[in-house]
């Protein structure tokens, strides 16, 4: 128990009110982080031109060999920033330090020539931590353009980087890559719903600058999403976390993923860019580049299909914030006095900042009572200094138990008095932080002797495991003590949705291998308990349950299975505008290890199909929707009419 509370500042906490609206990250909710938008590096592009304060257009050290970055190919127009790749065949210099075909050498001028020009520009500042995020649709053509968001580090050699705890020459992280078509084996390459966002370094290793790149490094460095959308037909937003601490990925306000932060501490400028991908260049394995491929130049389609358009990008500092989660459901609970009130409290230190220990040792969480006037006193405090542990002080969560024992009920409390949960820390750049708001009425009844309310005691979850496969469902079963509880309501929370997700009445559904957590919770104490829940591809799931074996069919005995074919079908092929329909793909063999599919269309303009093979009909004219599997690469087609 912790009672040193400093009542003035958090009198003037919590009588205060912030109105003003605050703009925040798609995906965050308003009362939880404080986010400062960061002028410096946002922009809607309604100027009608780049703002040169802001942002510099194809930037000298931006230099590739097989295509060139030129300033006419980033502009703004209609209120959004264009990057179009245009066919152009050109010469300009480049300094190739592999002009004799041997990687790593001395460098020497050439005159290299070059068919297409791109656009890149990047922000004028640079920073390091924050939320950085953009509403981007990507290109027509694909494959052989990847629109790009991305943060990297400039003015290397830096001369500290071989100082002890440095190291790092070099940070890029990619917010987002997308329709890189990228190999994921010799014979599997992505299609448009593939995206990735990696991370590379060049640090310093026994005195040698070394590459850290995302394939050699998967666990640390490589995330690959495949998204439920083309992002080629529609905008959608792109978005990271840089914390000290870990680096988080999100598409859609929807978290993907997230990765320790080892190296990307360097000031990093903001990048929008249009790159060349496969067949527009070829691989040079002994320089270890791109170079042009002359063998492959396209022409249609260039410009008017292959422009990046970005909508706005924004950039925000968190300051450092303390909120509690789901506040209604301490509002409509009764916590009989003797009893325990356990409250979840979630917390971000800030970019630039941390927990600290101060006067609070770490998040601490007061009961306070309150009437129209503001705070009249601290009833009870507890704390928890493991928050300020070098694990934990960055942001998180911690669950923190109030004894109620002595407490007033609150129907005894002088008339306009209540009782008030209020989370406070001490920040590591020496201000108190308080929650935006604290969660009011909270209701402390009298003792359960006598028969009157019954308070929860505790909750258990059967099973204590459990393996369910994609896309099937299983129960999970709470059982609150005791029995006779006058609030025995509980939700469910599950760790990780992408792998499985949990119903209001505990109904797990498989969605993709993997195994997470679910937790249920009393409303009535906040008792918890969990389940391990393993997801399983299945039979007929169509989920990835290995490698690549090449064409070995394999056998139905539980070993590797590999596609031998795969044919599609549908319910009608000829379609009027606005008309859907859902194509039936059959992969053989029927116990193939990876049936996952991927589907195309000829023409967008009469018809589209998304990943789950919905065909959508848009004007007159003829499609020839693809279906490919995803081992293997098998591929059958079928013709959709549009009258």
């Amino acid at each position: 128990m912790h009672k040193s509370i400093l009542i003035t500042p958090l009198l003037m906490a919590i009588t205060g009110s912030l109105n003003a609206e605050v703009i925040r990250p798609t995906g965050f909710q308003g009362g939880q982080v404080r986010w400062q938008e960061q002028g410096n590096r946002t922009d809607d592009f309604e100027s009608g031109s780049l703002n040169p304060s802001k942002w510099q257009n194809a930037p000298a050290s931006l230099n590739v060999g097989a295509w060139t970055f030129a300033q006419p190919n980033a502009y703004v127009n209609n209120g959004r920033l264009i990057i179009e790749t245009t066919q152009e065949t050109h010469t300009r210099s480049f300094q190739d330090s592999c002009w004799d075909g041997v990687a790593g050498g001395s460098s020497q001028t050439v005159q290299r020539k070059l068919f297409y020009k791109s656009g890149a520009v990047r922000s004028s500042v640079e920073g390091v931590y924050g939320f950085y995020e953009a509403k981007i649709k990507g290109v027509d053509i694909f494959p052989g353009l990847s629109p790009a968001f991305w943060l990297y580090s400039d003015g290397h050699p830096f001369p500290d980087r071989n100082e002890p705890g440095q190291y790092v020459d070099y940070s890029e992280i990619d917010i987002v890559e997308l329709q890189q078509a990228d190999w994921r084996s010799p014979t599997d390459f992505d299609d448009q719903f593939d995206m990735d966002h990696n991370l590379h370094a060049r640090v310093e290793e026994n005195g040698q600058i070394v590459w850290k790149r995302p394939k050699p490094n998967p666990e640390a460095q490589l995330l690959h999403y495949r998204a439920p959308f083309d992002p080629g037909l529609d905008f959608h937003t792109y978005a990271v976390e840089n914390r000290p601490d870990k680096i988080t990925w999100y598409v859609d306000g929807v978290e993907v993923g997230s990765k320790p932060n080892k190296w990307w501490h360097r000031p990093m400028h903001l990048i929008f860019s249009q790159g060349l991908r496969r067949h527009l260049i070829k691989y040079n394995s002994a320089c270890q580049r791109a170079d042009p491929n002359p063998d492959n130049v396209i022409s249609q389609g260039f410009p008017e299909k292959a422009r990046m358009q970005i909508e706005y990008v924004k950039t925000w500092k968190a300051l450092p914030s303390v909120w509690i989660e789901n506040p209604s459901q301490y509002q409509s609970t009764n916590y009989p006095t003797g009893g325990n009130l356990q409250v979840k409290v979630s917390y971000h230190g800030g970019s630039d900042d941390y927990v600290d220990s101060g006067n609070y040792n770490g998040i601490t969480l007061n009961l306070i009572e309150k009437n129209a006037s503001g705070l009249v006193r601290v009833v009870k405090s507890v704390n928890d200094p493991t928050t300020t542990n070098d694990d934990k002080k960055y942001a998180g969560d911690t669950t923190l138990n109030i004894g109620l024992s002595g407490v007033t009920p609150t129907a005894q409390l002088p008339n306009g008095h209540y009782y008030a949960l209020a989370p406070v820390f001490k920040s590591s750049n020496g201000s108190t932080v308080y929650a935006q708001s604290a969660v009011a009425n909270i209701n402390i009844t009298g003792s359960n002797n006598g028969g009157g309310n019954v308070a929860v005691t505790g909750v258990s979850l059967a099973p204590s495991s459990l393996s369910v496969e994609v896309n099937a469902t299983k129960q999970l079963t709470p059982t609150v003590s005791p029995y006779n509880a006058t609030n025995p309501s509980v939700y469910y929370y599950s760790d990780d949705s992408s792998i499985a997700s949990v119903s209001d009445s505990g109904v797990v559904t498989g969605k993709k291998a993997g195994q997470t957590l679910v937790t249920v919770t009393t409303n009535d104490g906040t008792y918890t308990d969990s389940s391990t829940i393993t997801v399983t591809a299945g039979s007929g799931s169509g989920g990835d349950n290995g490698g690549d074996n090449g064409g070995d069919t394999g056998s139905c005995d539980g070993s590797w299975v590999a596609v031998s074919s795969v044919s599609l079908s549908a319910p009608k092929t000829t379609l009027s505008p606005g008309e859907t329909v859902t194509l039936s793909p059959t992969v053989l063999p029927a116990c193939a290890s990876n049936k996952n599919v991927t589907y195309s269309t000829s023409n967008k303009n009469a018809a589209i199909v998304n990943s789950s093979g919905v065909v959508t009909a848009k004007k007159a004219g003829t499609a020839v929707i693809t279906v490919k599997t995803k081992n293997l690469g098998k591929t059958d087609t079928i013709t959709i009419t549009v009258k």
